[in-house]
């Protein structure tokens, strides 16, 4: 709603139309990424095909027959194709991708299009929550269930680490598990409505986590419940001091990764490490910390990636672009160029499809690339 109630605010974007653009949806937040990788393209397209990942195929069938999305824009389509035969349908005819996944299955997709294709890779970020020595308590911990809990844990912008001071860390900790234990009865199967964090949407990713889990065992302080059966894996609670390495590993899941550090410069550790940089994003502060106002490289983080005292699921709107620097989190591909940096797709197709090709007057006997959008 948020996106659609003030698209207004991209009315620069939509003044003329490109051909296609092909959508490859994320596992989780079906609907939300029909709208800004589907919809809102179609406004600028005159054909625009969005795929599900196999694995939401069931799901996303019966989403459909709920809505109608091509009632709302009849230049947008929805395939179920192998992913094979789907890319050989859309190679051709596709100015610009909008891919949501990991770089190493986006490389995939990518080599089958042409070079000048416009390719939007929206991948993973690390999303480190501080909690430093002067944060308000009950905020942070507010936020920290929010982003963890979020859709069972799919999300690619939850946080891998939760880094927390020495000094508040007991407090913290202690009044995360209280709260993780008051809803324990609320969480199971969503054939109860009653229940808030639910099965994972990928049944088989349960075992994956299990494995990841067995890895993490001496540090699991609360929690660890994983069924394969079902795909429920249990709100859990890792504690491993920051001083023993950082957690750069993408879990997928309710999982709260804590990560104790005693010193501002302790956070020196987390963000040097060599794993943080290719899925820098954003950086969710609760409190103060001199290190992160002004240490930290640019080269990681852009003063607008840098969260205080709030976290991104209050502050992405989708009508802003989104992403980081980190060039595995997001960025563009276009003429063989990577461009890293956040992404917004009306912007990005209007900056690198139309508007270069808007001023210039149209050879006689050869077609304009951009037609006039009817909007």
């Amino acid at each position: 709603m948020d996106v659609l109630n003030n698209i207004e605010n991209n009315r620069a974007y939509f003044k003329k139309k490109i051909y296609g653009v092909t959508s490859f949806l994320p596992l989780n937040q079906p609907i939300y990424a029909s709208v800004c990788f589907g919809f809102i393209p179609s406004l600028m397209a005159e054909n625009v095909c969005i795929r599900p990942p196999t694995a939401m195929h069931t799901h996303y069938k019966k989403f459909e027959g709920v809505i109608n999305l091509s009632e709302f824009s009849p230049t947008l389509s929805i395939s179920y194709e192998d992913k094979e035969l789907f890319l050989s349908q859309r190679v051709k005819i596709t100015d610009a991708v909008i891919f949501t996944g990991t770089p190493e299955n986006a490389l995939k997709v990518r080599k089958h299009f042409r070079k000048n294709t416009l390719f939007i890779l929206n991948g993973a970020g690390h999303n480190p929550l501080i909690i430093s020595k002067d944060a308000d308590i009950n905020l942070a911990v507010e936020s920290t269930k929010r982003v963890v809990l979020y859709n069972q844990g799919q999300d690619c912008a939850g946080p891998n680490a939760i880094l927390v001071h020495n000094d508040i860390y007991d407090l913290f900790k202690q009044r995360l598990i209280s709260d993780l234990k008051n809803i324990e009865d609320r969480v199971g199967p969503y054939s109860d409505y009653k229940n808030i964090v639910g099965p994972n949407s990928d049944i088989d990713h349960s075992i994956k986590i299990a494995s990841v889990f067995k890895v993490n065992r001496p540090y699991c302080t609360y929690g660890g419940e994983v069924n394969p059966i079902n795909g429920m894996i249990k709100p859990t609670v890792f504690e491993k001091e920051l001083s023993l390495g950082g957690n750069y590993k993408e879990f997928f899941a309710p999982v709260f990764f804590l990560q104790r550090y005693y010193q501002d410069q302790d956070l020196i550790h987390y963000f040097s490490d060599p794993l943080y940089s290719a899925n820098a994003m954003y950086i969710s502060l609760f409190g103060t910390s001199d290190y992160i106002h002004h240490q930290l490289s640019e080269r990681l983080h852009l003063p607008d990636s840098i969260l205080s005292n709030t976290d991104l699921h209050l502050e992405e709107h989708g009508y802003l672009p989104y992403g980081g620097q980190g060039p595995a989190a997001s960025c563009l591909w276009y003429e063989g160029n990577r461009i890293s940096g956040s992404t917004l797709p009306q912007r990005d197709i209007y900056h690198y499809l139309i508007e270069p090709f808007d001023p210039l007057p149209t050879p006689k006997g050869e077609k304009r690339h951009c037609v006039q959008a009817g909007i």
